[in-house]
């Protein structure tokens, strides 16, 4: 029989969560998928979640979303698809959580966002921004400017580079790294 796995959530602690992934971690096994995820793709599977208590959820009844989620680069939740993606926020803080006790799933969805703040620099847009190497995925959110997404293993090392890489041209830019859960969502 496997070994239980320890429950985390949102309030646990950064130890227990440093050591469930220390004894289980999973790299983020997804392949990327650029487009974005049509929000009314969510609505069915979680509207079956949403008919049951967090508590009782199985690894049967977050498959159907984990797949759907796997890779994908951002969550459109405009016109027809704002439905799901609403749908999807009343579930997102208990889907976390149980995202984050099973390393399984979190091996689907891993994402590492990185937001460029060009207000606090001189060189708007930065200046080697176009000189990044494409050998690294950073992959820009449609629509948006200045926020990349990173996936799979080594996507935090990749996010780290990145920065690097911009900030060595322009001094005092300031970046954001986001690690979570499920990609973000836009309106």
């Amino acid at each position: 029989m496997p070994p239980k796995k320890r429950e985390l959530s949102l309030s646990s602690s950064p130890k227990e969560i440093i050591d469930t992934y220390k004894e289980d971690f999973h790299a983020c096994e997804a392949k990327l998928n650029p487009e974005p995820l049509p929000g009314k793709e969510l609505l069915e599977p979680v509207t079956t979640l949403l008919k049951k208590p967090a508590k009782n959820w199985t690894e049967q009844d977050i498959l159907p979303i984990a797949k759907l989620l796997a890779g994908r680069v951002v969550i459109d939740g405009t016109g027809e698809n704002l439905n799901g993606a609403n749908a999807f926020g009343r579930i997102a803080e208990e889907f976390e959580n149980f995202i984050l006790g099973h390393p399984e799933f979190r091996a689907l969805i891993d994402p590492v966002y990185v937001v460029i703040d060009i207000t606090t620099t001189n060189n708007a847009p930065p200046a080697n921004i176009n000189m990044y190497p494409h050998n690294v995925a950073a992959n820009l959110l449609p629509g948006s400017t200045y926020v990349y997404r990173f996936d799979g293993p080594g996507a935090d090392a990749n996010a780290q580079h990145f920065i690097g890489f911009i900030q060595s041209g322009n001094h005092g830019l300031r970046a954001y790294v986001f690690h979570t859960t499920f990609p973000a969502v836009y309106y």
